[in-house]
């Protein structure tokens, strides 16, 4: 399933920047038309770039390929910028490569680039190749030890020196400058060998299958690693972490140009990931427990040739251990992972960007389980990467399979496909998390916006593997459900479901019948229900109301902000987004409220109990939770400045139950 949704539309990022005094490539920011809420399609996409090419003639196309990876230092190409609608003319190669560059200055030294049994013919064409650089020329760079991540600029200045090296002064470049109307594409997996990979803790061994890849994302080499590893957590225990994993990673870049110097039509950067892991944590945990262990650190920086021309592609990524526990709990679990999995973000002309995310075929099975105590436990395997032009474009992501289990009393499973063991009661839960950012320095495609990157939900998904219970009385186990609705509506009410659609053309999620919503986060579109303190608190008739406009507002707890609030003697059970306005499902409780409430902020950052159960249910955004003896009974909100076009909630109402 693909999914996509708009991140920052031109319009609103017109209007941000106008608001804020930027000035857009020297040019003052011309005022746009009021922003409006836009979900771009795969067939939006297509229809777009048929309008264009329907007024101006086809954009001449170039192969984009992987250059192999460089031995030595690797030489800069300089070139004529772009003109109409023809690419950047590459000049003979000078043999030149940037031997030191200061990002912040600009300031650069070009120095012979041969090394080896050529060096001496090299250094004595070196004065001519420096003679040759000239102010107004680009300087595409590959990664070398001075620009690590390459780096694309154009030369404002030029002091050639004897020993043939040349001292430039540059200002930064952009993408439409070097390939001007030019439109090309790749997907192509990245070799392990042009990995390079740092391990964070010791037990851990990296291998490699240095196999071979098409070009087209077929794959057959992949990164491996192993684990043996024991490590202290903050409460003074430790965990036990082994097993195997291997990765398969990916790139897309595509690219079509302008008619001019200033935006493109369209493009493309964007990463996969492959997996294939058989994973164990063993761990005594007490409390409320949350720890990321970093296993491996993973960079690349591979060289799109696009015809002469080299783009550079920044890979990253961090692989670790991810454990969770709110009680008293001894975990022992083992549970394999197999998925190809991605996220790109796009940009078109007029609807400006978006983000992209397929969960493939992901897929986790839990192969042994040992859990013992009185707890919600969670064993994950975290892979948090990002993909960047010359480090200034592009989207990071994280993905995590994970297994979660609460239990009172014991679970124990004995091999993929047997039947739980249970004493006491237990259920067992898969789950599939993606989150992630556009990171907004975009200058080197000439679209610039704030810097500052803008979240957006992906993908999340809990599923339940299996439940049971034993004994005369079995003690409950307490149900925290995390909701998504930032892609699709997440209704889990089987009555709401049985009902007319409760907010029409609204993005809406809904709590389990029974359970109430207790959280919301602040960024996306995450909440999170239980039926901590009190089961089954909707009333037998299933009597609900909906509310936009805070009709049922008699004190105002949040000045300045808009608000849904539920009735008295109503609960939140749901919450919905349209555009700049949000809504409530109020579901009757069937006992009395109690009567103190209270206004909890969370806009600036996590606001939640000290033991606060469910997790972290919004990984990444600010969350709002009540306490365990309360339930939401309003929602306060308004537009962040980054996101005018999409309301986002600032506080709760937490109101005490009976």
């Amino acid at each position: 399933m693909t999914v996509r949704k708009l991140t920052m539309s031109a319009a609103a990022t017109s209007t941000v920047l106008l608001l804020c005094g930027v000035v857009l490539n020297g040019a003052a920011a011309v005022p746009a038309a009021a922003a409006t809420t836009t979900t771009t399609t795969t067939t939006a996409t297509t229809a777009n770039a048929a309008s264009v090419n329907a007024t101006s003639a086809a954009p001449p196309d170039a192969p984009a390929t992987l250059a192999p990876p460089a031995s030595g230092t690797a030489a800069a190409t300089l070139a004529t910028p772009a003109q109409g609608s023809a690419p950047a003319t590459a000049a003979a190669d000078p043999g030149l490569a940037l031997s030191s560059y200061d990002p912040a200055t600009g300031a650069a030294v070009l120095a012979p680039a041969a090394t080896g049994p050529q060096a001496p013919s090299a250094r004595a064409a070196a004065p001519a190749a420096a003679a040759a650089v000239r102010p107004g020329q680009l300087i595409d760079s590959p990664p070398t030890p001075a620009a690590p991540h390459g780096a694309l600029v154009a030369v404002t200045g030029v002091q050639p020196a004897a020993d043939g090296t040349v001292a430039v002064t540059t200002r930064p470049a952009t993408l439409p400058e070097l390939l001007g109307a030019t439109s090309t594409s790749l997907h192509s997996a990245v070799s392990p060998s042009a990995f390079q990979v740092q391990p964070q803790l010791g037990g851990i061994q990296v291998t490699t299958d240095l196999g071979t890849a098409d070009g087209q994302g077929s794959v057959s080499a992949s990164l491996g690693l192993s684990a043996n590893a024991t490590v202290p957590l903050p409460d003074g225990s430790s965990a036990t972490l082994s097993g195997s994993v291997s990765l398969t990673p990916a790139v897309d870049f595509s690219y079509q140009g302008g008619l001019g110097p200033i935006d493109p039509q369209q493009a493309r950067i964007g990463f996969s990931l492959g997996a294939h892991a058989d994973w164990r944590v063993s761990a005594k945990l007490a409390g409320s427990t949350s720890v990321r262990i970093p296993l491996a650190k993973y960079s690349a920086s591979p060289v799109v040739m696009v015809g002469p021309l080299p783009v550079v592609i920044n890979l990253n990524f961090t692989l670790s251990a991810d454990i969770a526990a709110d009680g008293t709990v001894t975990l022992d679990a083992e549970q394999a992972y197999d998925g190809q999995w991605g996220v790109h973000s796009d940009y078109v002309k007029g609807p400006g960007w978006t983000t992209t995310t397929d969960p493939g075929t992901s897929s986790v099975t839990p192969l042994r389980l040992d859990l013992r105590g009185s707890a919600s436990a969670k064993a994950g395997l975290l892979a948090e990467g990002s993909v960047a032009l010359y480090d200034t474009i592009g989207v990071k992501a994280s993905i995590e399979p994970y297994l979660r289990a609460a239990v009172s009393g014991s679970i124990v499973l004995d091999g993929a496909g047997s039947t739980p063991d249970v004493n006491g009661a237990a259920v067992l839960y898969g789950g599939l998390d993606i989150n992630g950012a556009l990171m907004a320095q975009l200058a080197v495609l000439g679209t610039p916006i704030l810097s500052a990157d803008l979240p957006f939900l992906a993908f999340h998904r809990e599923w339940r593997l299996a439940s049971a219970s034993t004994g005369p009385n079995p003690p409950r186990i307490v149900d925290w459900t995390p909701l998504s609705s930032g892609l699709a509506d997440d209704n889990r009410s089987a009555h709401l479901k049985t009902r007319p659609d409760w907010d029409p053309y609204a993005l809406k999620a809904s709590c389990p019948d029974g359970s109430r919503l207790i959280g919301l986060s602040h960024g996306g579109d995450d909440g999170l229900c239980t039926d901590v303190t009190k089961e089954d608190l909707w009333d037998a008739g299933r009597a609900f109301v909906v509310d936009h406009g805070g009709t049922y507002v008699t004190t105002d707890w949040a000045p300045g902000y808009a608000k849904a609030q539920c009735p008295a003697g109503s609960f939140v059970s749901g919450y919905s987004r349209n555009g700049r306005t949000m809504g409530v499902v109020c579901a009757k409780s069937a006992t009395p409220p109690g009567a103190s409430t209270r206004t909890l902020w969370f806009d600036k950052g996590d606001n939640r109990p000290a033991v606060a159960g469910g997790g972290d249910f919004a990984y990444g955004f600010a969350k709002g939770q009540c306490a365990d003896d309360e339930f939401v009974a309003g929602v306060a909100y308004s537009q962040p400045w980054w996101q005018l076009w999409a309301a986002r909630p600032y506080a709760l109402l937490c109101q005490k139950l009976a």
